[in-house]
């Protein structure tokens, strides 16, 4: 069965993939526990240009009310290019603001969505460290937010 979290992240990773319009581009989900998502997002990032939405964290929880409810979810999606094979036509900055013109506001399509997806109001990108050699890397910060914007079950 997935997860909230699983399933909030692939619905994001499927908006940026319908919404984005940059040809050429790899857009996926990225799951630390999953071995083959992290080996798609290695060989995937050192082709070009790869957007890679990572496991989504909660940031906040209701603590009256059962479930637990998580009132606010960051949701990150990393961008990276690869200098040398990106033959794209789209730099790590233009790609960083389409996918903030994607998803900033996107209504969550989610279980308690009624909440909408937005851009961190502090830091809404910020660079990794240990990037990897002849690629640069964004991190553009999302956060899920509503009265209840996701809620699991006991």
């Amino acid at each position: 069965m997935r997860s909230v979290l699983e399933s909030l992240q692939e619905a994001v990773t499927q908006q940026l993939r319908q919404q984005l319009c940059l040809p050429g581009a790899s857009v996926l989900a990225r799951r630390a526990s999953d071995l083959e998502s992290q080996v798609a997002a290695t060989v995937q990032s050192a082709l070009g240009l790869c957007l890679i939405v990572l496991d989504p964290r909660p940031q906040r929880v209701a603590t009256a009310v059962p479930g637990p409810a998580f009132l606010e979810i960051e949701v990150t999606v990393r961008v990276i290019e690869n200098l040398a094979t990106n033959d794209t036509g789209v730099g790590l900055l233009a790609a960083a603001e389409r996918a903030c013109q994607v998803l900033h506001l996107w209504p969550l399509p989610t279980a308690g969505g009624d909440g909408t997806l937005h851009l961190a109001e502090t830091n809404p990108w910020t660079t990794p460290t240990g990037q990897a050699k002849g690629a640069v890397v964004l991190d553009v910060h999302f956060l899920a937010a509503g009265s209840l914007a996701i809620q699991t079950g006991r």
